[in-house]
């Protein structure tokens, strides 16, 4: 037994296990210290939690931030965030996932959330104090892309360093739209310290941006080859990875099809024939995966799936692969967070 003991030193640790078990230990552990640490904020002595609490969430992943903030609709809120970084979201999100329902007392969060009461008090940062209603932006809306590129403005810029600019203005977003709704809607983020043309207030911003969320789009994109055929693509908007936070795998479905047009794209059966299987691929993968996009050219179609590692969706989907008839399907997978197999897409 003793040996037996002892080899199991040796073996490879299963990083997937290893993350499964640190969440729930944690939560495990929280069931029993929360009402401490509620009781420890009530009596301002909240700092004194980050000593129990930093090793547990660094079990998770060591590069996971949090913080203790008011809740929105709880008295108190716990965040565990990636702080934007792709690589890190799919376990602040499986984290979440395992998190005891929102009480009064307490709520769970994988992003930090939109805290707009921040835009009628005072910001001291820079060795400035900025009076936040008086924080505007300049906003254009891309519909093709849906997204909102803004630039940020506040009068105390013209007496405070960029990379200041910088950090109130990030600040300004995070708290007016919430962590993960800057990280999917917003295109383009700048900052001015000369007064804007027309500057739009906070509020104005988050209608501009909840125009945008209201329904899926997916983009049609061609390109045309050096051979002159058409290389046709269809991409859900906006293509970032933030909408897909669990879904860390990228794979890959290529199908070569025998009816196609002149130009090389699908005709006829063949095109009824990928919808098809299109349809089974997504209804196997069910609630772990999520199809972003697919592209066509010369008689192949690839279709781009995002799943959750920790899940079998890429088994479901392989094992449904052998089942086009119209040739040798494909599948590829791999690792990749940041969606950045489909970058050429964006």
């Amino acid at each position: 037994m003793a040996y037996c003991a002892a080899m199991g030193l040796f073996r490879k640790s299963d990083p997937k296990a290893q993350q499964a078990g640190a969440i729930a230990d944690f939560w495990q552990w929280w069931s029993q210290a929360r009402g401490e640490i509620t009781a420890s904020i009530s009596n301002g002595k909240a700092e004194q939690q980050a000593r129990a609490i930093s090793p547990r969430v660094a079990a998770i992943h060591r590069d996971l931030s949090w913080e203790l903030t008011k809740g929105t609709a709880a008295s108190h809120g716990l965040v565990v965030t990636a702080a934007g970084d792709p690589k890190l979201r799919a376990a602040a999100y499986r984290w979440l996932a395992a998190a005891p329902p929102a009480d009064g007392t307490w709520e769970y969060h994988a992003a930090r959330p939109a805290s707009p009461a921040v835009f009628s008090s005072k910001l001291g940062i820079g060795g400035a104090m900025l009076d936040m209603e008086q924080m505007v932006y300049a906003v254009t809306v891309e519909k093709d892309r849906r997204c909102v590129n803004v630039v940020c403005h506040h009068p105390e810029f013209v007496n405070l360093p960029d990379e200041v600019q910088g950090q109130v203005s990030f600040l300004s977003l995070d708290w007016l739209l919430g962590e993960e709704q800057v990280e999917i809607w917003l295109g383009t983020i700048e900052w001015s310290a000369a007064a804007l043309f027309a500057p739009r207030t906070p509020s104005d911003l988050r209608y501009a941006v909840d125009a945008i969320t209201a329904d899926d789009s997916w983009a049609v994109m061609s390109a045309q080859g050096r051979d002159g055929l058409p290389h046709m693509a269809l991409v859900s908007q906006p293509l970032r990875s933030a909408r897909w936070p669990r879904f860390d795998q990228h794979v890959a479905v290529t199908l070569p099809y025998q009816r196609l047009t002149e130009v090389g794209l699908p005709a006829d059966e063949s095109l009824q024939a990928l919808r098809a299987l299109e349809d089974s691929l997504t209804e196997a993968a069910g609630a772990d995966a999520a199809l972003v996009a697919h592209e066509t050219v010369k008689g192949r179609r690839t279709l781009h799936f995002y799943a959750d590692s920790h899940s079998d969706a890429a088994d479901r989907i392989k094992a449904l692969a052998p089942r086009w008839a119209e040739g040798q399907a494909g599948v590829d997978v791999g690792h990749d967070p940041g969606l950045e197999r489909v970058q050429h897409l964006r």
